[in-house]
Order: C-alpha cells, then structure tokens, then sequence
C-alpha cells in the first residue's frame, strides 16, 4: 500500500537527525530506535536513516505514559472562561489507603 509522503511532516525547514542526534534529543538509547525503526516514522535514504523534529513528535507521543488519574484530569478541565467545579472538602475518615500493588499470592 502506498500512502502520500510525510503528511504529518510540518517542517519549514527540514532538519534531519541520524540515530545518535535522534536518541540524544529524545532522551532515550540509540538501540531502543534501532530496534524498533519499523514501526516508527522515519526517513530512509538509501542505507541511512534520518528522522525530523516532526517524526520525533510523533514518536515521544506514541510512547508517552498517561496515568488514568491524570487522563481524567486532562478530559475533566473547565474551559478558561467557565469556573471550576469545586470538589468538596473530604474528611480525614473518608480518605482510605490505596491497598496493595499487587495481586496477592493464591492460598492453596
């Protein structure tokens, strides 16, 4: 299947990266890149790959790690020109602890 060119590329001026320029901007290895370039946006010129600002968007989105806690925060914002609701004061009583991370293990 062929798809249009780079349409998500919004580059005025494209800058290219090789691996270690694109590893060092995202903050992660060189390897974690190599091993999964298939499946990421990138250029392939010839041999070489090469990534811009706009396909390194894209990966630092596709890997991001958004807590449900945060997520319903982000879906549960009040546009800036309406108050927000607030939430009424909890007690000390109410407040119970989390419980444990993990699953405990099964009596047998």
């Amino acid at each position: 299947m062929h798809r249009p060119s780079r349409p998500h590329c919004t580059c005025v001026e494209v800058k290219n990266y090789g691996y270690d320029e694109a590893a060092r901007k995202l903050s992660c290895k060189k390897r974690f890149l190599q091993d999964r370039i298939s499946r990421l946006p990138h250029q392939r010129l010839g041999e070489s790959v090469a990534f811009c600002d706009c396909d390194l968007r894209i990966i630092q989105r596709m890997f991001a790690v958004i807590p449900d806690e945060v997520w319903e925060g982000l879906l549960n914002q009040q546009p800036a020109d309406r108050p927000a609701k607030t939430a009424a004061a909890r007690s000390l009583h109410a407040i119970k602890p989390a419980g444990a991370s993990r699953p405990s293990a099964a009596v047998r």
